[in-house]
């Protein structure tokens, strides 16, 4: 029984030199390099707006201003871009989840601002 576990730890360990032999890691990083896009193209994909942020962008900026002007932290940046007649007829699991849906939102948008991207570009 011995015999046969060291066999084939022996052959598991020359096909693994093999492929390090003939280069096989070298082809899967060559590929995953052609699949990927470039990072050029992923920052230019993140300062794009979604259409959804596109509706909050001027507000979550003018927030973003008023709070640089004062040198102030935001209070309540989410309550301030509630849509008060929307949210009033929601019930409770849908306000939550309209309320996460916001901060992911103004979240996004801060870091687009903040990473200097130009995101009225793309309104």
């Amino acid at each position: 029984m011995e015999k046969i576990r060291k066999n084939t730890f022996q052959a598991l360990a020359l096909e693994a030199k093999n492929r390090l032999k003939h280069g096989y890691w070298n082809e899967i990083k060559e590929k995953r390099k052609q699949t990927e896009p470039s990072d050029r193209n992923k920052k230019r994909a993140a300062a794009l707006l979604t259409k959804e942020e596109e509706a909050y962008y001027v507000r979550v900026k003018k927030i973003l201003a008023e709070s640089a002007e004062a040198d102030a932290v935001v209070i309540n940046p989410i309550g301030r871009l509630i849509d008060k007649k929307y949210y009033a007829e929601l019930s409770a699991e849908e306000k939550q989840q309209y309320v996460f849906r916001l901060s992911e939102i103004y979240i996004s948008i801060k870091k687009k601002i903040s990473n200097g991207a130009n995101c009225a570009a793309s309104m």
